[in-house]
């Protein structure tokens, strides 16, 4: 994103929006007044509620709203890559959170950050474009923002070890351990999501933050305090991004030139970085009412360096040659053994002002091929037949999309593989490769996440339920109950193929690490997308009495459990993680099957 020269990137797209943005004599008032926006900023910030207000009322509808104008314009909307627009969201909750919701009340150690979406439209898709982290004022001060963001190794200079006596120094040692735990949440973040650009804002003053795509170890920050940027009198401080509302439109316009990055990079990252145990709100429960915040502090300068703030065409910069870093250890202290596993966040190595131009330049020119973002791959399902047919060593099916990727070149009628072989494949294809033929499908559900998955030397393309860890005990039990209701597959629920451990983690945005996932053949579309006439009802009824007398007891009958498939016409039961077994049915099932095996070798011909 940088420039040539010794600009900053967030000098150079604040030169190329301004650029854009010039007003013309008769230029027409297209958003709201500056009274307007005054008035929105009159209420103190001292909650999360307030600052959540703010910031929607305040800034993000107006950035919105400049955004939507600005994709009127095709040359802008090709310059910045603004696809439809721009959309702001709560945090989606991963699997684990849905599951852990009604815990987080009575857990005090395990807060749920507040962590907003901003999503690229591209007409009726959403994709993710960057995350921000809320923290309140009243937990997170302007003064701790400016004493504590320094460049200054936290582990040999005891910020969580040895508190000092000095009250100056002891607001500036809190100040380090807020300042430090904040960033750090959100650049965990970073890493999981795949983002280059994020920001923590408290309102008043934002912290932003980029991760260099070769140097995940390496975290830039930039504080810009609106009001003092606004006022430094030095002839340029309107040209420059020196409003809130004009400070997160350049960085959203950073962001869409900045798509996520892949699985690869994200697991790269996450092998080589350390873990900090820490989360922000333990952090503050740790320091005393009477030193968390200081109603009149003393004068302390920040040691924010000039290149850290957003600079304005007098004072252009970037980080000192002198910089110090942070280094973080492999050991963690004893005392910190007691926190929640949620608690546990990426490490960075390096912290220091925003980045040189020469590294900001590099990384532009490789973004393109780096990009995380999920475009689903063209190859179509193959058919319940098909898949059928190769669980049982039966013919092909000619009417699959994919016969011919089957064959090989061959003019055989049978599978050349077996379902064995193709999980088989299917794993080792994934532990190598889980960016190409593998992409997210349609929405997730409450245990798991679809995807389609191809097996690139076959062809086959199936569709998998990816789930977490924590949820993997759960949604393993469906690949009994498929053992269960095998002769019921492909006729009353999808065929099933297996269960794959993958090796390394898909981090997906919304569901979280999906390390485990259930192979079996695509279905069909819900219900509720179906025509619910006489035949749905009937094959409805059908198929719930079929696994029904087959021992299965399914707990979540739901419309979005039952989907329609179109090539055998009948209603498929899906999700069997919530089901019981009828273990009285199933014994009795058992014992008449040897019954009548028995008596078919009592009247075999000898």
């Amino acid at each position: 994103m940088g420039v040539e020269g010794s600009t900053c990137s967030w000098w150079g797209i604040s030169l190329a929006v301004c650029r854009y943005l010039k007003p013309a004599d008769n230029a027409t008032q297209l958003f709201s007044s500056l009274v307007e926006l005054e008035g929105l900023g009159r209420g103190p910030l001292s909650s999360e509620q307030d600052l959540e207000s703010y910031e929607r009322f305040a800034v993000e509808d107006h950035v919105h709203d400049v955004i939507e104008k600005l994709c009127e314009i095709p040359d802008v909307r090709r310059e910045f890559q603004l696809g439809s627009g721009i959309q702001f969201d709560n945090h989606a909750d991963a699997l684990d959170e849905d599951e852990d919701s009604q815990l987080e009340a009575s857990n005090p150690q395990r807060p749920r950050p507040g962590q907003f979406c901003i999503h690229r439209v591209d007409g009726s898709t959403n994709s993710l474009l960057t995350m921000v982290e809320y923290k309140p004022p009243h937990k997170l001060s302007v003064e701790s923002l400016r004493a504590g963001l320094r460049p200054i190794n936290f582990w040999q200079s005891g910020p969580a070890d040895t508190i000092p006596t000095d009250e100056a120094e002891k607001l500036r040692h809190n100040a380090e351990r807020l300042a430090g735990s904040a960033i750090i949440q959100e650049y965990h973040v970073m890493i999981q999501e795949g983002l280059e650009y994020s920001y923590v804002t408290i309102g008043l003053v934002r912290v932003l933050l980029q991760v260099p795509y070769d140097d995940p170890s390496t975290l830039y920050y930039c504080l810009c305090e609106p009001k003092l940027d606004a006022n430094a009198g030095d002839g340029h401080s309107l040209l420059g991004p020196n409003t809130d509302i004009g400070g997160v439109l350049c960085f959203c316009l950073m962001s869409f030139r900045s798509p996520p990055r892949d699985q690869a990079w994200r697991n790269a990252a996450r092998a080589r970085l350390h873990v900090w145990k820490t989360n922000f709100d333990h952090t503050c429960s740790q320091i005393p009412d009477a030193e968390f915040i200081c109603r009149h502090p003393p004068p302390i300068e920040s040691p924010t360096p000039a290149g850290c703030r957003m600079p304005t065409q007098s004072r252009v910069g970037c980080a000192p040659s002198d910089t110090l870093y942070y280094r973080e250890s492999m050991d963690s202290s004893d005392s910190d053994s007691h926190q929640a596993t949620s608690g546990r966040k990426r490490g960075f190595s390096q912290v220091i002002a925003f980045p040189p131009t020469q590294r900001s330049g590099r990384q532009a020119g490789t973004r393109q091929v780096q990009s995380g973002s999920y475009k689903e791959h063209a190859v179509q399902f193959c058919t319940q037949r098909c898949l059928l047919g190769l669980q049982q060593g039966g013919p092909l099916d000619e009417n699959c999309p994919n016969v011919k990727l089957y064959r090989q070149g061959r003019c055989g009628c049978r599978h050349c593989i077996d379902t064995g072989t193709l999980v088989q494949l299917l794993q080792q294809q994934l532990d190598k490769d889980l960016d190409h033929n593998c992409t997210p499908f349609g929405a997730r559900g409450s245990y798991g996440a679809p995807f389609k998955i191809t097996c690139a030397a076959y062809g086959y393309t199936v569709i998998r339920k990816g789930t977490t860890s924590q949820l993997w005990k759960e949604v393993s039990h469906e690949a009994e109950i498929y053992q269960v209701l095998k002769r019921a597959q492909g006729s009353t629920v999808p065929v099933f193929l297996g269960p794959i451990n993958l090796t390394n983690i898909y981090f997906l945005h919304g569901a979280g690490e999906i390390r485990h996932m259930l192979l079996m053949a695509w279905g069909g579309d819900s219900a509720t997308d179906c025509k619910k006439g006489t035949v749905y009802r009937r094959e409805k009824l059908r198929s719930i009495q079929e696994i029904h007398s087959l021992g299965i007891i399914h707990q979540d009958l739901r419309s979005d459990n039952i989907i329609w498939n179109i090539e055998l016409n009948p209603a498929l039961v899906i999700d069997f993680h919530r089901t019981e077994l009828d273990r009285r049915l199933i014994s009795n099932r058992v014992k008449s099957r040897e019954r009548l095996l028995c008596g078919m070798e009592t009247r075999a011909p000898k």
